[in-house]
């Protein structure tokens, strides 16, 4: 089944996303939510789900869309699939090299395999995480870009400013409404990070469920501009991000901060939970400044 290079990269950032655990066997995948999400057309979508389909991940049912088949099981595990360590010291050279400028925003395969010495397999599996993590697109016709990310401190600094207008605000919004059930499975999924996730997870899913959180939160809002706005600017800050991961013990005094902001939401106390939003937003900042520092330095 031939399909186009977007309907590639869509298809793969589905894949990711079911792989992580983020999309669950038997969930159903709505056209719309994955449009809006991934940023493109409803029809790319529908040719995606088609293609996933075909190759058995989807199912379609009759008249009630896709879902993921309850018989897919990933070849491998995040941890495996997307490794944190050495295992893929290219891709994170790669990155390092494009948060330096050291190469330019639009280059050839040819150019990245002799570059990096890799096979043509290599260089899709490294490229196929770029997709998968919002900083690396397929161009029309011949060639790779690789996308904006914040790269300074300065940049770093602005979007935590901006975040902690966004957030904050959004919790004060008329249209602010936090429906119990996903009040529920945010509250599960912070229980199990305290209780043996923070431990046990990657850094790259530990990062997902910050992310995860924020995003959930704001979208309480009902305003798709915040929730699009934070969704960008955590793919740009995402690349970043790498570069400091380092003590665990960090994310225990993160998540119960999260935990707090929710028992207030679910309390009803939206001027409390927007003013610790805040408080909790310029504390990491802080962090990051100086995680960022001292891995610059070693």
């Amino acid at each position: 089944m031939k399909i186009s290079a977007l309907t590639e990269r869509i298809s793969l950032k589905i894949i990711s996303l079911i792989d992580a655990g983020e999309i669950l066997a038997g969930a159903h995948l709505s056209v719309p939510k994955l449009a809006e999400n991934l940023d493109v057309s409803r029809t790319p979508i529908r040719e995606a789900l088609m293609f996933l389909e075909h190759k058995g991940i989807l199912e379609q049912k009759l008249n009630r869309g896709f879902f993921v088949s309850n018989d897919y099981a990933p070849q491998k595990r995040e941890e495996e699939l997307v490794p944190d360590g050495p295992d893929l010291p290219e891709y994170y050279q790669l990155a390092e090299d494009w948060l330096q400028d050291k190469i330019e925003a639009e280059v050839t395969e040819l150019f990245l395999m002799k570059r990096y010495e890799l096979t043509k397999s290599q260089l899709s599996t490294i490229l196929a995480r770029g997709i998968s993590e919002g900083w690396v697109e397929r161009k029309q016709g011949y060639g790779w870009r690789f996308l904006p990310v914040a790269k300074t401190k300065a940049a770093l600094e602005q979007i935590f400013s901006f975040r902690m207008v966004i957030e904050p605000m959004a919790i004060l919004e008329p249209t602010f409404n936090a429906p119990q059930e996903k009040i529920n499975d945010i509250r599960r999924e912070l229980e199990m990070l305290l209780e043996s996730g923070i431990e046990r997870l990657s850094p790259t899913q530990l990062q997902m469920a910050g992310y995860r959180f924020h995003e959930t939160i704001i979208s309480f809002s009902n305003n798709p501009f915040f929730e699009i706005s934070l969704r960008n600017v955590n793919r740009m800050r995402r690349l970043m991000d790498y570069r400091i991961m380092d003590d665990r013990s960090r994310y225990y005094a993160e998540v119960k901060d999260h935990m707090r902001i929710l028992g207030m939401i679910e309390a009803g106390q939206r001027i409390e939970a927007s003013y610790t939003m805040k408080q909790h937003l310029s504390v990491a900042l802080e962090n990051k400044k100086r995680r960022r520092i001292s891995a610059e330095a070693e």
